[in-house]
């Protein structure tokens, strides 16, 4: 149950890659992130115990997309960035998951000046968890919900590194 939620708008240009920024003004909070499109699909969310949130998208058509931000935990002034950003590289990676299983998938880099992203997706397609914050490393729980290829997706806008990915299941 969210304390607060609030609703923004942007209109967006297709094509371009943006980075959704939350701060906030205290470290006692954790806000929450979700992104939709025009159409109303759900493209990006950052629902980490983190105090801010962070979400980088394409908007692939032009349009007014929604940004809903909600605080589960405390309340204070906040202020939200919206700003292009360029993919500097993109790599997929696939691996076969059976389902209901817990897992841990980790980008850590080699290098200290890096913003490496991590975004999968389930066989489907869908995006199920992303880890769009700025920090170097990147990483994702989550719990595959159907057997099938999952792809995991690692860009980095900021740098340009060596990395290690790393995937493993958790026993529960």
């Amino acid at each position: 149950m969210s304390e607060f939620s609030q609703t923004y708008t942007c209109e967006l240009p297709h094509g371009k890659t943006w980075r959704v920024s939350v701060i906030p003004e205290r470290d006692n909070v954790d806000f929450d992130l979700v992104i939709e499109d025009p159409g109303g699909n759900l493209i990006a969310q950052d629902d980490s115990p983190n105090a801010d949130a962070y979400c980088t998208f394409t908007s692939l058509v032009s349009g007014t997309y929604l940004l809903k931000v909600t605080s589960v935990k405390g309340s204070c002034k906040f202020a939200i960035d919206v700003t292009p950003v360029t993919i500097l590289f993109s790599r997929n990676y696939y691996r076969h998951l059976d389902s209901g299983l817990t897992w841990k998938v980790a980008v850590i880099p080699t290098a200290k000046n890096v913003d490496f992203n991590l975004y999968i997706e389930d066989p489907n397609g869908k995006a199920i968890i992303q880890d769009s914050s700025p920090d170097p490393s990147a990483t994702c729980l989550f719990t595959s919900t159907i057997e099938g290829n999952y792809c995991f997706r690692v860009e980095s806008l900021k740098g340009m590194s060596d990395f290690d990915f790393q995937i493993e299941g958790l026993i529960e």
